[in-house]
């Protein structure tokens, strides 16, 4: 809802803050040319914005009549597709700056998808960079939805894989999505952009 993405976003803001002025502050102490760069990757925050294509493709009214339509075969016929803008947005903190946890990183981020009805999630995550640019996130999320004016609230998995080229503190490059609930599920193609603050 979108009560709950302002909070979402004021959390983010608020872990970012910090962090970024203690950088600043560290680069007032040090040579840039020589230590700028390595200090600003020090801390192991990095944010991030997807935004692309998302196929939405939901079940019927499972709620009230999944259950006995199923068995007769009109379940399939009552679900609901359609393709729509989608933006996601993440803060993560890798966990350790040497050795394999420098791999890993946690967060959370939150998603709006642009639909005919609309659509909002928000979600833990875990994601690890196996080779060189390439991230694979998994986590747990919650999904709300508006339909026929009342809101449903549903838990899916959201997975994502990410490759991003380096320019300069930046990193871009395609994303993939998918999420999965019991009332349907969704897939992403876009465009990552991510920063290291």
């Amino acid at each position: 809802m979108k009560k709950l993405l302002l909070p979402a976003l004021t959390i983010m803001a608020a872990l970012i803050m910090p962090h970024k002025a203690y950088t600043e502050n560290s680069h007032d102490h040090h040579d840039h040319a020589d230590h700028g760069h390595h200090a600003h990757e020090d801390n192991g925050f990095h944010i991030g914005l997807s935004i692309g294509w998302v196929h939405l493709k939901e079940d019927g009214d499972h709620h009230e009549e999944g259950g006995h339509h199923e068995e007769e075969g009109h379940h399939e016929e009552e679900g609901h597709s359609e393709d729509a803008l989608g933006v996601h947005l993440h803060i993560g903190k890798r966990l350790a700056d040497e050795g394999t946890l420098s791999k890993v990183s946690l967060g959370i981020g939150g998603e709006v998808i642009f639909s005919e009805e609309e659509h909002y999630g928000l979600s833990a995550f875990a994601s690890v960079k196996p080779w060189k640019g390439l991230k694979l996130a998994v986590g747990p999320a919650v999904e709300w939805s508006k339909h026929d004016g009342e809101w449903e609230t549903n838990y899916s998995t959201h997975m994502e894989a990410a490759y991003g080229f380096d320019v300069q503190d930046f990193h871009i490059g395609p994303a993939f999505g998918y999420s999965t609930s019991d009332h349907g599920e969704h897939y992403s193609v876009g465009v990552h952009v991510g920063y290291h603050l």
